[in-house]
């Protein structure tokens, strides 16, 4: 049995015991697949205790799982709708949900890891409010200045563009799916 469902009548992603309404024009975790793969890989790991920040939230489903397995959570989005989608989604949690550019929210703040499942549709036509052309350089860049740890999915076909973008990570997972293969990166601060 999977962990999660999409009803295909509505906008909704149900995972584990909790269901994720996604507003138009947010990112669908199912439809895309590696927010579902990315969490599925999340749910295993051990959060109890660990202050973490999820930059790109969507609708909120990584932020969830990781508050529901003790984490103490900060889930940001650029997005308007977005940072709506997930704060309703996550009404019932810990989570506090803020809007904002990459790491603006979380200015002065540092936290024990980030996670991100950057927007990565290379090389296709994209539809605007998915575009974000410079987000991986400066994620590379910026995230050591907020988090010990860093853990970062990305399609392992194009895990190149990570090394090109100056990240500096380890591969630690591979996630296989009917499409794309989602790999999971780590790195630590130094």
């Amino acid at each position: 049995m999977r962990p999660f469902s999409q009803r295909s009548a509505s906008a909704n992603v149900c995972f584990e015991n909790r269901t994720y309404s996604v507003a138009r024009g947010v990112f669908h975790p199912a439809a895309h697949l590696s927010g579902v793969l990315f969490a599925t890989h999340l749910a295993d790991r051990e959060w109890a205790n660990r202050r973490v920040v999820e930059v790109g939230t969507g609708c909120g489903l990584l932020a969830g799982v990781l508050a529901d397995r003790g984490a103490s959570v900060v889930a940001t989005d650029v997005s308007t709708a977005a940072a709506r989608c997930a704060a309703a989604n996550l009404a019932d949690t810990s989570v506090e949900v803020r809007q904002g550019d990459l790491l603006d929210p979380i200015a002065g703040e540092y936290f024990d890891v980030l996670v991100a499942n950057p927007p990565y549709e290379i090389g296709r036509a994209l539809r605007p409010r998915y575009r974000s052309p410079d987000y991986l350089e400066r994620l590379a860049a910026q995230w050591p200045s907020v988090a010990d740890e860093l853990v970062l999915a990305f399609p392992t076909d194009s895990a190149e563009v990570l090394d090109h973008v100056g990240f500096d990570l380890t591969h630690v997972a591979t996630l296989s799916s009917t499409g794309r293969d989602l790999g999971v990166f780590h790195a630590k601060a130094s």
